[in-house]
């Protein structure tokens, strides 16, 4: 089947002219803008002058925001609208609520908190306030839901992240975040596949290792992204996390120093997530600033090698001009192959299609955003 046939599936699901859209604009790029399309950029000062300094070296396919005012975000929104050829993929930490996007957006609270409540609607309206809240200033990715599970009170990332240590809570509680929040044309990111938790490590710091076995790993961190894909999650975020009884389950030869993080592991990415789980929508990594992804090998090395992995979109930069020359020459070494640099941009197209950016849309408005912001359901739900 090709990746063509494969994006009118679940979960892209697009029509035949949603289908054109992307055949039309892949055609039409050069070898260069197909790179550019596979990084999502973070956002620092949200100006003019940002992305006249990006577009010097590329036109991205996405941009997270870190928190702004909700005038920021919609002024900064309508520059990228003007500036970029391709409508870009605009993501957030929505993980909490709309606070993930915006200091006027409302916190309903952590996973934790949520997941404390043992009532799935406080995950359903979760899912709700960061979809209605992010699509006022013009997000249309949530980096959410945590589908991470909490069986180490020491793990220094998971904790109040997670809604739990209960694989049943969390798998339920993930799967609603996900149905609710992408009513609103916001893509669902589930991560940190293939699951933080078990282990003491920072994945800031170092790649960390989820120690389960094959069959203790399928009915916990299994289950809850079996769950969320079955239910229709667009995006996977895909952690620098080891999974060393799968890596061996698909590799039975590799050796103990040859194991990579997800990131970089075709094992997990391509055997794991795709093979056995079925999931045929975008793959993104973590952030590859942290010192996970760039410890097992030069990141001359590891920027293509993600790609060529299995990874279809690659999430922030150390040095912006450095990454994306890496990523040129992965391209021109064959490192990543033309048929997998083709697949990686369909992908990130499809998900533009799936959300609509390829239609005519109305931009928020700073007046309309604020009366998102504002409303008094979501005030009453956070009390």
């Amino acid at each position: 089947m090709s990746i063509f046939d494969k994006i009118k599936e679940k979960p892209f699901l697009l029509s035949d002219s949603d289908v054109q859209w992307v055949k039309d604009t892949l055609a039409g790029m050069t070898e260069k803008q197909k790179i550019g399309q596979i990084f999502c950029l973070c956002a620092r000062e949200g100006t003019e002058q940002e992305i006249e300094d990006t577009l010097q070296v590329m036109e991205p396919g996405g941009i997270m925001y870190r928190p702004f005012t909700a005038e920021q975000a919609v002024n900064f929104t309508a520059m990228l609208d003007k500036a970029m050829k391709i409508p870009m993929l605009i993501s957030a930490n929505l993980e909490k609520g709309g606070n993930g996007i915006v200091s006027e957006g409302t916190m309903l609270g952590s996973p934790t908190e949520i997941a404390a409540t043992d009532d799935v609607k406080f995950a359903e309206r979760l899912g709700t306030i960061c979809g209605r809240e992010g699509a006022a200033v013009g997000a249309n990715w949530a980096f959410a839901p945590i589908i991470d599970i909490d069986y180490n009170f020491r793990n220094p990332i998971t904790n109040t992240r997670t809604f739990g240590s209960d694989p049943e809570r969390v798998k339920n509680f993930g799967r609603a975040y996900v149905e609710n929040v992408q009513k609103y044309k916001l893509a669902a990111s589930i991560k940190h596949f293939p699951g933080d938790g078990r282990d003491e490590r920072d994945q800031h710091l170092v790649t960390s290792i989820n120690d389960f076995s094959c069959e203790e790993w399928d009915q916990t961190y299994g289950a809850a992204y079996q769950a969320c894909i079955d239910a229709g999650a667009l995006t996977v975020m895909v952690g620098h996390i080891m999974q060393p009884a799968y890596i061996r389950h698909f590799n039975p030869e590799i050796k103990d120093e040859d194991m990579m993080p997800a990131t970089l592991s075709p094992e997990l990415m391509q055997g794991l997530l795709r093979d056995k789980l079925g999931f045929n929508g975008l793959i993104c990594t973590d952030a590859t600033s942290m010192a996970g992804f760039t410890i097992p090998m030069s990141r001359e090395k590891a920027v293509p090698l993600s790609i060529a992995s299995g990874a279809d979109m690659f999430l922030f930069t150390k040095n912006l001009a450095e990454d994306f020359e890496f990523m040129c020459k992965g391209v021109e070494e064959g490192v990543i192959t033309k048929e997998r640099l083709d697949e990686a941009v369909v992908r990130v197209l499809a998900l533009k299609a799936a959300l609509d950016l390829n239609k005519p849309r109305t931009l928020p408005t700073l007046e309309s955003a604020l009366q998102v912001l504002g409303c008094e359901e979501h005030k009453q739900w956070a009390r």
